[in-house]
């Protein structure tokens, strides 16, 4: 859990952002369920609206949680109505706000609750997900959406795209220079002086069906070699997180997420941000929204990883200073 204490003890402070998601969905649910669980939460703010949180609060019975937090919400939309399993252009604008609130705090941590991208693309054309959209926010083009469970770490060659459009970003280069980037964030936020890193094939069986995509995965493989990364592969995709890693390449987006998303507290972690933005992996579920029923295990263990994190970038910074 994020133990306010032990930041300042070690002369760290921290502040962490809080977004609520889409009010239609289960996000204001794991707002007002998890953040009366944590110990010593810290210098927080949840960002959205109180009569939002106040509502789903009398719905769900958790006017007790809403009032233990009530005073670190910042409200930054307007009182909007929703229908629990109904997206609507304005609940899209909500969350949108309330990513917008967080980002613009100053936040050294961002935990954000899940939204519904189909509706926020009505209000942001073009809209992918959390990890562009932070991204274009910080002007960075340098970043990476990295899978987190327990001591996997899998970080995702290629994001959000047609599976099409996955043949064109094998190149060796741009491998290499992957993989070079995700060995030095295992450094800095994991606490890994030279991990080892296994990278999976784009094709079944690996070589069996290649037509040299897998080769072109090896070349990079050798390059990142020659600048001293431990990294091996490519490996049969179905079988690659049963061998012991200390960070795992995914060529694309579902060899990382079938995996990832068969565990109950799989976290998502923007690699190449100015802040530690974190996010359970699950969508808004508006099968079950203001039913009580949504599984917060996710969400929680977005704020332990979170301290985590921050711990170890701190150690890093400072190890760096005497270098």
């Amino acid at each position: 859990m994020l133990f306010h204490d032990d930041f300042v003890t070690r002369g760290w402070i921290v502040r962490i952002g809080i977004t609520i998601g889409d009010p239609s969905g289960i996000g204001p649910e794991l707002v007002l369920r998890t953040i009366p669980k944590l110990k010593h939460p810290g210098d927080y703010s949840v960002y959205g609206n109180r009569e939002i949180l106040n509502r789903t609060a009398r719905d769900l019975r958790l006017l007790g949680d809403f009032n233990e937090l009530r005073s670190h919400i910042i409200d930054v939309s307007g009182n909007t109505r929703f229908k629990y399993g109904v997206s609507t252009a304005s609940t899209a604008r909500a969350a949108l706000q309330s990513i917008k609130g967080a980002l613009e705090s100053g936040a050294d941590i961002i935990i954000t609750a899940p939204i519904v991208k189909q509706t926020m693309r009505r209000i942001v054309p073009g809209f992918i997900g959390h990890t562009e959209y932070f991204a274009g926010f910080f002007g960075v083009s340098d970043y990476a959406m990295t899978g987190l469970w327990r001591n996997k770490r899998i970080m995702l060659l290629t994001i959000h795209m047609p599976l099409r459009h996955v043949f064109r970003k094998l190149k060796a280069g741009t491998i290499a220079d992957r993989i070079c980037f995700f060995q030095k964030g295992i450094r800095r936020y994991f606490g890994i002086e030279n991990p080892e890193i296994g990278v999976s094939a784009l094709n079944p069986h690996a070589f069996e069906f290649s037509l040299g995509e897998d080769e072109e995965i090896r070349r990079g493989i050798m390059q990142a070699r020659r600048k001293g990364v431990r990294v091996s592969g490519p490996y049969a995709g179905d079988t690659l997180y049963n061998r012991v890693f200390d960070g795992y390449v995914a060529i694309y987006h579902d060899q990382a997420m079938v995996y990832l998303k068969s565990k109950k507290d799989g976290l998502n972690f923007t690699l190449g941000l100015p802040v530690i933005r974190l996010s359970p992996l699950y969508g808004s579920a508006s099968d079950i929204a203001g039913k009580g029923r949504a599984d917060i295990t996710g969400f929680m263990a977005a704020f332990k990883t979170a301290k985590r994190l921050y711990a170890n970038l701190k150690k890093y910074e400072k190890r760096m200073e005497y270098e």
